[in-house]
C-alpha cells in the first residue's frame, strides 16, 4: 500500500492506495486531474500482471465492463473507462466512500448487535432496485439482455457514508451476447449465497439473484449465517436442501411481517418465490 503523497502515475490516472486485492486483480483508489484545479476520485480495477496473458480472465474482465456500461442506475456503480496501460488491463469506476455490507455485518457482530432494522431494509430495498434495473436492461436495439448477476453477496453491496447503496461486480454475470459464456453445469459465484438451482449447476434466471438477496436480508437481520458450513461440500448440501427458519425465531425482536417477506423469497423452487426484485422492494417499503 502506498500513501497519497507517493501517488503513482498509471496512464492519465494517479494511483493513491490499494483498496483490495484478490486472485484475479486489484482495486485501487485513484484520481484524475485536469485543468483549472479539476480533480476527481475514482477506482481503478486492474488485472494482475501474471494473468494479463490469460485469455479467459481478460474476456471476463471485458465482459464486466461491457455489461456494466449498459446499466445506468443510481444503485449500480458506474463504469467510466476501460483500457490498457503498459500491458495492464483496467476499468475506471465510480468511487463509493464507505464500506461493503460484509464488513458492516462483521462490525455489528463484534458489537454484539445486528445492523439497525431500518438501515438493513433500506440497503436491501436499494439493492433490489439495482437488480430490477439490471434484470430489465435491454441492448441498443431494444432486445432484452437477459442479465443475471450470479454473485449477489455482501462483498458486492457497497454502502456509502452518505447512505448510498451500490451494487458492484458483474464479472460473473450471465447475459445474452456475452463473449465468455459459462459451460452448462459450471458453478460461478459464492456458494453460501447461491440459489439451490445455481448451486446445482442448473439453468438460472432473475429469480436466482432475488433468492441470493434474500439470503443477505436473512443474515443481516439475524446476525448469523444461513447456509455457511465448515466446508464447501456441506455448504453446498445446505444450500440445495434450503431449510430456512423464520428470522424471528433467531432474532425475537423482529416483526413477524418480515418473516413473510423473507421466507417468500427463500423458497427452494423458483416457481414458489413470491417476489421479483421490484415487488420485493415494494414489499420492504
Amino acid at each position: 500500500m502506498f500513501a497519497v503523497r507517493m501517488a503513482l502515475h498509471f496512464g492519465r490516472y494517479q494511483l493513491l492506495r490499494k483498496i483490495a486485492s484478490g486472485g484475479m486483480g486489484e482495486v485501487l483508489l485513484a484520481r484524475i486531474a485536469g485543468q483549472q484545479g479539476f480533480e476527481k476520485l475514482l477506482v481503478i480495477k486492474r488485472i494482475l500482471p501474471n494473468l494479463a496473458e490469460e485469455e479467459e480472465f481478460c474476456t471476463m474482465f471485458f465482459d464486466e465492463a461491457r455489461i456494466a456500461a449498459r446499466l445506468n442506475h443510481p444503485n449500480i456503480v458506474q463504469i467510466f473507462d476501460m483500457g490498457e496501460v503498459a500491458g495492464s488491463h483496467y476499468l475506471a469506476m465510480e468511487y463509493v466512500a464507505g464500506d461493503d455490507l460484509r464488513r458492516l455485518q462483521r462490525h455489528a457482530v463484534r458489537l454484539g448487535k445486528t445492523i439497525p432494522l431500518g438501515v438493513t431494509c433500506r440497503i436491501i430495498a436499494d439493492a433490489a432496485a439495482a437488480l430490477d434495473h439490471a434484470h430489465k436492461a435491454r441492448d441498443a436495439s431494444g432486445q432484452p439482455l437477459g442479465l443475471v448477476h450470479r454473485d449477489v453477496s455482501p462483498q458486492n453491496v457497497l454502502v456509502g457514508f452518505d447512505g448510498a447503496v451500490k451494487l458492484i461486480d458483474f464479472g460473473v454475470a450471465k447475459a445474452a451476447g456475452k463473449i465468455q459464456q459459462t459451460a452448462a453445469g459450471v458453478i460461478k459465484g459464492k456458494l453460501s449465497y447461491m440459489s439451490p438451482e445455481q448451486a446445482s449447476g442448473a439453468e438460472i434466471d432473475h429469480r436466482s439473484d432475488v433468492f441470493s438477496l434474500g439470503v443477505l436480508f436473512w443474515e443481516s437481520v439475524t446476525g448469523t449465517r444461513l447456509f455457511k458450513a465448515d466446508n464447501e461440500p456441506l455448504t453446498l448440501h445446505q444450500v440445495r436442501a434450503c431449510k430456512v427458519p423464520p428470522p424471528s425465531t433467531v432474532n425475537r425482536e423482529l416483526p413477524r411481517e418480515l418473516d413473510d417477506i423473507i421466507l417468500g423469497v427463500l423458497q427452494r423452487e423458483p416457481e414458489a418465490r413470491k417476489y421479483d426484485a421490484m415487488s420485493l422492494r415494494m414489499a420492504i417499503e
